[in-house]
């Protein structure tokens, strides 16, 4: 892990700043969308949505770089995947953690780790590997 950290760590720094603009986004897309049509369905729904296109295309252009020739929506469709999986660990790990009597902010933070990594690790290694 050391090794990984080390010899990515300008990678994961960007990754790092895309995700927490990425979050930025979602929420004020959320907010915005809530406060004109009081869903909060329809917010959660838009805010999430723009949050994770606007994460593609970090990761694209500026985290890992990618130039290639992939076909966009299958890039997309495959990135949505990794997240989703990402989002399930999140979840888990908050579920158990909090079960097991864990503070729920730790158990967040302990989620929020996990569902991050297998994020970095998927996009690194089965989307944009070069």
């Amino acid at each position: 892990m050391e090794k990984l950290i080390k010899e990515n760590k300008y990678q994961i720094f960007r990754f790092i700043v895309s995700g927490f603009i990425s979050t930025s986004i979602n929420f004020l897309v959320y907010n915005l969308i809530y406060s004109i049509f009081k869903n909060i369905i329809f917010a959660s729904v838009f805010g999430y949505s723009t949050g994770l296109l606007s994460s593609f295309i970090f990761a694209k252009i500026w985290v890992f770089k990618d130039n290639s020739q992939k076909k966009i929506l299958r890039s997309f469709f495959i990135f949505c995947i990794i997240y989703f999986l990402g989002g399930l660990e999140m979840s888990l790990i908050v579920f158990s953690l909090n079960k097991l009597l864990i503070d729920h902010k730790v158990s967040w933070l302990c989620g929020t780790f996990i569902g991050a990594l297998n994020n970095y690790l998927g996009s690194k290694y089965f989307l944009f590997k070069k």
